[in-house]
């Protein structure tokens, strides 16, 4: 039997090492680095993110309910998540074959679609919130 299974749960926990912390920072520069890389090359991506400060500045001045800047700020969040997906998605597909096979141009266009459908969904988001606070 492993070793490990055969000891106290005490043991285990004293036997982690708290040199090294659990979260490598430095993996968070690669996140950061795509960040950086969307915002640069990416249109759709920097409209998002304006899109999302928008939205900041609604709730800032509106000053609705909690639950308002809860679901806002997890809506943007995804939706600025899901367009890094599409640009991820697309550059695979350019890079692996810069050909528009009919099932290429339906995986892009369905990627872009998935965009369409949440952004959509945040504008109607922040069209209920608005009339919620200002009635």
């Amino acid at each position: 039997m492993n070793q490990d299974r055969e000891q106290k749960p005490q043991e285990r926990v004293e036997e982690l090492s708290l040199a090294a912390p659990p979260v490598r920072f430095a993996r968070l520069s690669y996140a950061w680095s795509g960040i950086m890389t969307a915002w640069r090359e990416e249109a759709g991506f920097r409209n998002h993110v304006l899109g999302a400060l928008a939205m900041v500045t609604t709730l800032v001045i509106l000053e609705p309910a909690m639950v308002w800047w809860g679901v806002a700020l997890l809506c943007s969040a995804l939706l600025l998540a899901l367009e890094l997906i599409n640009s991820a998605i697309e550059r695979v597909i350019d890079h692996i074959d810069g050909n528009l096979h009919p099932r290429i141009k339906a995986i892009k266009d369905m990627s872009a679609a998935a965009v369409v459908v949440a952004s959509f969904g945040v504008f109607l988001l922040g069209i209920v919130m608005i009339a919620d606070t200002l009635a």
